[in-house]
């Protein structure tokens, strides 16, 4: 279990850092995480479902901690970013980045949290429905209604 909770550190700190808008924010709540669940091995159950939305769940628990515990910090979404091909390539997705991730920060924390465990770090609806303890309905339902959000945002739409 150890070895497939530190392969999830990544995708725990890009939903942290989403959740929180902060990079240093994001590994302090990852990193409580980690030592909330090594100290309590007995903790997951996997009778009750996989080890990824567990872990997603105990991360974002300690960003909602974080969140009451702190006035959140209000900068910029840190950039996920791929490797760049060239350097117009890099450009134009450097561009893009930007604007999606300015059209993220728009959003409310609850529709950018979605967006991430769906289209960031790709977990199935009933996943996120673990993550979020919510029915899979209401997942498809505020997925889409993010969804909307975010391309309104991008398009200027009101």
């Amino acid at each position: 279990m150890q070895q497939q909770l530190i392969q999830l550190g990544n995708g725990a700190h890009a939903l942290a850092t989403q959740l929180l808008g902060n990079g240093d924010d994001a590994a302090d709540a990852v990193h409580d995480a980690f030592v909330k669940v090594f100290r309590k091995p007995d903790a997951y159950d996997e009778k009750k479902g996989p080890l990824t939305p567990w872990f997603l769940r105990v991360v974002r628990n300690q960003c909602l901690d974080l969140i009451r515990r702190r006035r959140p910090v209000e900068e910029g979404i840190d950039e996920l970013r791929d490797a760049t091909p060239g350097p117009e390539a890099a450009l134009e997705m450097s561009q893009r980045d930007q604007e999606l991730q300015i059209a993220l920060s728009r959003l409310s924390p609850g529709q950018r949290e979605i967006i991430v465990l769906r289209d960031y770090m790709d977990l199935s609806y009933a996943e996120i429905a673990q993550v979020l303890d919510i029915p899979h309905g209401t997942v498809m339902s505020r997925l889409h209604r993010a969804r909307i959000a975010l391309k309104e945002e991008l398009t200027g739409q009101d």
